[in-house]
């Protein structure tokens, strides 16, 4: 993808002449006349590369950079274009974060020049940054910043650690975010049991597996057999995930008793029923990131629709929030989405996905299973539907579902479903 660049610039021959040379070098380029238009298009269309004219009516180019540079999170390279008079002023605009500056009349070898180097340096902060902002979980809800907390404690530690949470909730993306914190430089990398052990323990790396259960118990068992006989040796983590609960995982000798205790840490991810006011915040992220990445159009999603999404139960979790405002983007190319564009969606999505509707639920349940085990995925499945439903409130679960609320906190515990107790 060609970079993008913003000219602002109140000559519009130089808007022209700008826009003309630098789309025939291949790049996307925008115009503004003024700080007011220039700000919506950033607001818009994040550039790569802004071009800044410093003497403009109304607001100059040095305050507008500064008003940019103000932010810890603007990382855009500006380029000061400065007529005679002003190569003081351009000079002085590098000590408020300015990449560098070009002399009018503009010498087309002096500003391409500049603008490769511009670029250059962006995409070397991009790659700096690209593994500390990868997947990092978004959401800054109470009960996820408390989630980052727990997790930023074990950065400087290589003991394995246990991810548990639904199916969507986002384990790998918070097991991402652990390996960014980690000392390693090395990406987190998937734990491939087609490989030989001893082929990956040496990594300097965090190792991800999925989901624990999809090992035999033998496996597992050799598994834990290699770490212990390469413990020390490496400074690589194991980090583990499953959809299963930790505690119950345990209890149903799912997971070999002395590999259990290797995983002192467990931490459970929360599902989106138990942080939906994380919804706008990943509504505007997941636009944003369809909108660059994928380059479906930029659509708005006001407060109606915000609150109806909220109180919408996301069987499929954050995965298929995700999904659906992919779907909206692509449904039409008005900014501004609709309330009732949103109800027909959600009704199509519940139709196509009967696990979605509210009234009912969907289980594949193994043949395999014992009557408990199948019993308990049923329970925890119905009771963690009827629990969104009832606004998280143990007292209108239970009205909901006939039980009293001492034996329900007991049912919910064990199923490792938590809620808020009433006083």
């Amino acid at each position: 993808m060609s970079a993008r660049i913003l000219v602002v610039d109140d000559e519009p021959d130089i808007r022209f002449l700008l826009r003309e040379i630098l789309e025939d070098e291949g790049y996307e380029v925008d115009v503004a006349e003024h700080a007011k238009a220039a700000n919506e298009i950033r607001r818009s269309r994040t550039p790569d590369l802004v071009l800044l004219d410093i003497w403009m009516p109304e607001i100059d180019g040095v305050t507008l950079l500064k008003e940019w540079k103000s932010s810890a999170d603007d990382h855009c390279p500006v380029v000061m274009m400065s007529g005679h008079g002003t190569v003081e002023t351009a000079v002085e605009a590098t000590k408020y974060g300015a990449f560098d500056f070009v002399e009018k009349p503009l010498s087309m070898a002096k500003l391409l020049s500049t603008v490769k180097a511009a670029l250059s340096s962006s995409e070397q902060f991009a790659e700096k940054e690209l593994h500390r902002n990868k997947e990092e979980p978004v959401g800054n809800s109470r009960i996820l910043r408390q989630l980052k907390q727990q997790i930023q404690t074990l950065q400087h530690s290589n003991s394995a650690v246990f991810f548990s949470g639904a199916n969507g909730s986002g384990r790998r993306i918070w097991a991402s975010y652990l390996s960014m914190l980690s000392d390693s430089n090395e990406p987190m990398q998937d734990f491939d049991l087609n490989r030989d052990l001893a082929e990956l323990l040496p990594l300097k790396s965090n190792l991800y597996i999925a989901e624990i259960t999809d090992l035999s118990l033998d496996q597992q068992t050799r598994l834990y057999d290699a770490i212990q006989s390469n413990a020390g040796s490496s400074p690589y983590r194991f980090i583990v995930s499953s959809h299963y609960d930790f505690a119950q995982l345990s209890k149903d000798n799912k997971i070999p008793a002395r590999l259990a205790e290797f995983w002192q840490r467990a931490i459970r991810i929360p599902s989106l029923d138990e942080h939906i006011e994380d919804i706008p915040e990943l509504l505007e992220y997941y636009v944003n990131w369809y909108s660059e990445h994928e380059q479906l159009p930029y659509r708005h999603f006001g407060v109606a629709t915000q609150n109806l999404l909220r109180n919408h139960h996301w069987s499929g979790e954050i995965s298929q929030l995700k999904q659906f405002i992919k779907t909206v983007l692509a449904n039409s190319e008005d900014e501004n989405i609709e309330l009732e564009e949103v109800r027909q969606l959600l009704q199509k999505s519940d139709l196509e996905n009967p696990s979605n509707s509210e009234n009912t639920i969907q289980l594949t349940i193994s043949l395999d299973l014992e009557l408990r085990e199948a019993r308990e995925m049923f329970e925890r499945e119905f009771l963690s539907r009827h629990l969104a439903l009832s606004g998280n409130n143990i007292t209108e679960l239970a009205k909901r579902v006939g039980q009293e609320r001492t034996h329900l906190y007991r049912k919910l515990k064990t199923l490792g479903l938590h809620t808020k107790k009433q006083s």
